[in-house]
């Protein structure tokens, strides 16, 4: 893998090794293909350490093992503010294991877990107290029902809390606590994480960015873009949960973003061949895993050719 990869292609994969290296069978092949990709870039370790950190923060994995003495091709370096080898020296040998001792990465509770679909797949998961986690597709949530903490890691979720519960929802650079009972949508892409209340209330911090804890109230969402900018609006509550009645919609879009949106929830994607195509606008309904019928009304709107190949729906001018 070359350095040109996007940072959050390799987040992205960090998060799902984290599912793999926690499934219930973990096997040799598994443990000696994640070595190789940690060495295949400087920047997947590094990564990997920050994503397992949310894991940690979860009680999901333990720490490594206190009275275990690195090999000598693991250097160390010992002030008096640093007395343990961090968890990237570490990686390769807690998974492939040192001289015959098999290291893997231990859960600390059985009430954390990992919540994950894939591309097109949807997952409801409901406590054992009420409250219900709806996993839109291609999400990835760290879960601990024992703490009531969980991590967002990528994807869109839909939160339902019947009575007042203290959970904690980690999105990005966001931490947001449940204050009232009711209803909350999170989402995790690239470029931005938000969360809305669409009923209820939590209060949402980040000490870098929010000098002090915010409320947000039903109807408001907060959201934060990759360069810190932290925004509130009331945004349409129907059409952004609509996703977990099996559509999208969209107001004003341009056709780059619908087709992201809809390339989240297909294995066929679509693929833009003319740059001008890219920032027309329109407005539509969009009914999960009925791409054709979309394409066809796109390309009636906006005077869009859409040619369908095995693989792909190729969109061109024209």
């Amino acid at each position: 893998m070359t350095h040109h990869t996007p940072d959050q292609q390799i987040r992205q994969d960090a998060a799902d090794w984290i599912v793999r290296l926690h499934a219930e069978y973990v096997s040799e092949q598994d443990k000696a293909a994640f070595c190789s990709w940690l060495e295949e870039d400087p920047r997947h370790a590094t990564l990997f350490e920050r994503v397992s950190d949310s894991w940690d923060l979860i009680a999901g994995v333990a720490k490594p093992v206190p009275h275990y003495s690195a090999p000598a091709l693991v250097k160390t370096h010992h002030t008096p503010n640093t007395t343990k080898l961090r968890r990237r020296a570490l990686l390769p040998l807690l998974v492939a294991g040192v001289g015959g001792l098999i290291l893997s990465y231990p859960r600390t509770s059985v009430a954390s877990r990992v919540l994950k679909t894939g591309t097109g797949q949807t997952l409801t998961h409901t406590q054992s107290n009420g409250v219900e986690w709806r996993l839109d597709t291609d999400t990835i949530l760290l879960l601990n029902e024992q703490t009531m903490t969980s991590r967002l890691l990528r994807g869109q979720i839909c939160l339902n809390c019947p009575e007042a519960t203290p959970i904690k929802l980690m999105v990005g650079n966001l931490e947001a606590t449940i204050q009232k009972a009711g209803r909350f949508d999170a989402s995790l892409t690239d470029t931005t994480c938000e969360l809305l209340a669409i009923a209820g209330q939590f209060s949402i911090q980040n000490t870098g960015i929010i000098p002090a804890a915010r409320v947000i109230t039903q109807g408001e969402r907060v959201a934060l873009a990759q360069n810190n900018t932290l925004v509130t609006d009331k945004p349409n509550m129907r059409d952004r949960a609509s996703w977990t009645q099996g559509y999208l919609v969209f107001h004003d879009r341009s056709v780059l973003d619908i087709s992201k949106n809809i390339n989240r929830h297909s294995n066929k994607k679509i693929k833009i061949l003319s740059k001008d195509i890219e920032t027309k606008k329109m407005n539509g309904v969009y009914y999960i895993s009925q791409n054709k019928e979309f394409l066809e009304m796109l390309s009636t709107l906006l005077k869009i050719q859409v040619h369908e190949t095995e693989n792909e729906y190729l969109l061109y001018a024209v």
